[in-house]
């Protein structure tokens, strides 16, 4: 079974209980599920997978053949250059060697809720679904796995990865940046803030010179 194959066949096991969760938060402007589908990652000699919190407006299809679909037309923000979180994944990307737009991308956050994070009951149900993110990892094996998730989600994270250690990064702000290992997880994965964060904290030049130190 292909990676593909095997990305849809999860989805399937849990497109009932993601549809259910859209029916129940119907009024809340859910955008979503978020559900990926990979090609030139399949080939890059080192495999890049960034996850972000959630998106900002998405498909609102029940459809996994629509999400899919839409997944692959953004092609990893080709047309949101402007954007910091995507101006910084070109740029890690770039200093990783990995060619534009072949990385895998997923988000903590199955849904967004009105254009943004989710909150209140929303917020407390959606993480149910960590366990797809989870599921993600284990089928696309990435050498570096970036979760750009900030401290605040840290919680949702330790309740994926039972024992998951977090050690402070030499030259990044600790608490800020870490260094994640468990024994599930790539021997590369690192939680940041998010990129419009990085930015603004003027932190974007010392993450870049250690994503180049690990390439």
């Amino acid at each position: 079974m292909s990676i593909n194959e095997s990305l849809e066949k999860t989805y399937s096991s849990y497109i009932s209980d993601l549809n259910d969760f859209s029916l129940k938060f119907k009024t809340q402007n859910l955008h979503g599920p978020l559900l990926i589908r990979v090609k030139k990652y399949l080939d890059e000699p080192l495999k890049l997978m960034c996850v972000g919190q959630e998106t900002y407006g998405w498909d609102q299809s029940s459809s996994i053949k629509d999400q899919l679909n839409s997944y692959e037309g953004f092609n990893f923000g080709s047309n949101y250059k402007s954007t910091p979180f995507w101006n910084v994944i070109r740029k890690v990307e770039s200093a990783l060697g990995v060619s534009p737009y072949s990385i895998a991308w997923s988000n903590l956050n199955r849904f967004d809720q009105d254009v943004g994070a989710p909150v209140g009951a929303v917020l407390e149900e959606v993480e149910q679904f960590d366990c797809i993110l989870k599921k993600e990892i284990e089928i696309l094996k990435p050498d570096v796995c970036i979760f750009f998730t900030n401290h605040k989600y840290d919680n949702r994270l330790m309740g994926m990865y039972k024992g998951l250690v977090f050690e402070d990064i030499e030259g990044l702000p600790p608490t800020h940046f870490s260094k994640l290992t468990h024994p599930t997880l790539p021997k590369i994965t690192i939680r940041a803030p998010h990129p419009k964060t990085i930015r603004i904290q003027s932190w974007e030049k010392s993450f870049m010179e250690y994503i180049k130190k690990i390439a």
